[in-house]
């Protein structure tokens, strides 16, 4: 199954150009765990809004959005669904 949190991880990688494998990027600590500064995580919320067709409301922006894959696919997931209903 593709789930939001595999798809983010996917994306993570990709965009951050990481050498790493999608299923070794854990849920929580990105920040830390990866070394992702504030231009990292902006360039990684742009393949985000790509990937899934959605916007990040400026006012939605914060480091838990790129430290938390739990706390970003809940909000993917609530924008997508917002944008379909």
């Amino acid at each position: 199954m593709n789930t939001t949190k595999d798809r983010l991880r996917r994306v993570l990688v990709d965009s951050l150009r990481l050498p790493r494998r999608p299923e070794s990027i854990p849920d929580s600590g990105l920040r830390e765990e990866l070394g992702i500064d504030s231009v990292m995580g902006l360039e990684f919320l742009i393949w985000v809004e790509n990937e899934f067709g959605i916007q990040i409301q400026d006012e939605d922006l914060n480091v838990e959005l790129v430290d938390s894959l739990d706390k970003l696919a809940e909000y993917v997931d609530s924008r997508t669904a917002a944008a379909a209903g």
